[in-house]
């Protein structure tokens, strides 16, 4: 039974948009002109748009469109056989594997911040947001909070610590598990 037009549309801009920057970076690992991978990006989107009813849901989306970036930077170097600098097919492979799988890892990393994040005190994680979700430093938040800025600093730093040590566990548990 054929999907919704509409749910197809939404499914594929959620995925994309979440991809695109992954996908980008690895045609960007093989192509050196900054234009050509970006002219590759959207030739790379607008195939997944056209081959978008192929893709099984559930399945590894980025792994997919990697495959189909990876069938444009061929067909791109195809066109550019007056090119000095040439990547094997082996050496396309292998990038394409390292991606997905260094894309995999930074998945999980964020999860287990966000999980960390929310096992802070309100203090604290209010404290954290301040410092890196905003454009404010260290020395200006502590002025807003009429602290001493080596106070603030030192608070940052023992938070940054707490959710470092916080994720590695995460991440060792979900290793054992």
């Amino acid at each position: 039974m054929p999907q919704d037009p509409q749910t197809d549309q939404h499914d594929f801009g959620r995925l994309f948009v979440q991809y695109q920057p992954r996908i980008y970076g690895y045609i960007r690992s093989l192509v050196a002109d900054r234009n050509d991978a970006e002219d590759m990006l959207q030739e790379t989107a607008s195939v997944l748009w056209q081959k978008f009813d192929e893709f099984t849901p559930g399945t590894n989306f980025l792994a997919w469109a990697i495959q189909v970036a990876r069938y444009q930077v061929m067909y791109f170097r195809q066109r550019q056989r007056r090119d000095v600098l040439r990547f094997s097919e082996a050496f396309i492979d292998a990038v394409a594997e390292e991606t997905v799988a260094q894309s995999d890892q930074l998945s999980r990393m964020q999860d287990a911040l966000a999980g960390c994040l929310e096992k802070l005190s309100p203090e604290d994680r209010e404290l954290f947001c301040r410092r890196y979700k905003s454009d404010t430093t260290t020395k200006n938040i502590a002025e807003q909070l009429g602290r001493p800025a080596s106070t603030v600093y030192n608070a940052i730093a023992r938070i940054r610590r707490a959710l470092a040590e916080c994720v590695q566990r995460t991440l060792a548990k979900e290793d054992r598990a």
